[in-house]
């Protein structure tokens, strides 16, 4: 069995030997998977249940009080191992990754701060030079954070958010990383792109408490400035604020 720490279930971890370390996960994965595939709860991103139905969300962790086996370089070393997978297998694959120990009382806020430094540690980790097509400064519209010469899409969930409660994923702070093949054929300009991201507004009025961020755009254009998307206020506030990430 690998060393990296990928999983598809609990099992999965608990059949690695550090994996018993992580008591909390599999509680942290249930609470996830149960909103995820509840009907009665009806999750909003539809790829996301789907992903869950057919064992195409991966999962890994982090925690500080365990360095060794799931430190941040272990989580750069598996965002590596997943983007092979990623780019070789089914095509909509989902790392999500949980930020332990366990914080349900945690404010948003501190949540935010820990996803931004946890990506710019990670990026003061990666060998592979910035993609040529991606641009490197943050005031871009078109910026987004890469690793392994890989524009990733992201998102920050919380249990800092009480409003926005699809963005609530657990008792953790949950990252979810996926590699630009998942949007082959749903890109902001196709059809198809623009028919999934009017679905998933639509349903979102319905599931979250309020209307979605006005940083995720119009559903029918792509959207600029998608580090705004990365970790979403809780209500529906705007600011001029610079990027936190600092390459």
């Amino acid at each position: 069995m690998s060393d990296i720490p990928l999983w598809s279930t609990p099992a999965d971890c608990s059949a690695q030997p550090s994996g018993k370390a992580v008591d909390w996960f599999p509680e942290a994965w249930g609470i996830l998977a149960g909103q995820l595939l509840d009907p009665a709860d009806d999750y909003p991103c539809h790829f996301g249940t789907q992903g869950e139905q057919r064992g195409h969300n991966l999962y890994t962790v982090v925690d500080p009080r365990h360095p060794g086996e799931y430190g941040v370089d272990q989580l750069g070393r598996t965002l590596l191992e997943f983007r092979e997978r990623a780019w070789s297998g089914v095509k909509r694959q989902t790392l999500i990754a949980f930020i332990g120990p366990p914080e349900p009382e945690a404010d948003l806020a501190a949540h935010s701060a820990r996803f931004w430094d946890l990506l710019n540690e990670l990026s003061a980790l990666d060998q592979a030079p910035w993609p040529a097509d991606v641009p490197k400064a943050t005031s871009d519209p078109r910026w987004q954070w890469c690793f392994g010469g890989e524009p990733w899409f992201i998102f920050a969930g919380s249990p800092g958010y009480r409003q926005r409660r699809s963005r609530n994923l657990g008792p953790c702070l949950t990252v979810i990383f996926q590699t630009r093949r998942v949007f082959e054929g749903l890109g902001g300009s196709t059809v198809a792109g623009k028919a999934g991201k009017k679905r998933i507004r639509e349903r979102l009025l319905d599931y979250d408490e309020v209307a979605p961020h006005p940083y995720l755009g119009d559903p029918l254009l792509s959207s600029v400035h998608k580090w705004r998307q990365y970790v979403l206020p809780d209500d529906q506030s705007v600011d001029s604020s610079l990027c936190p990430f600092a390459h």
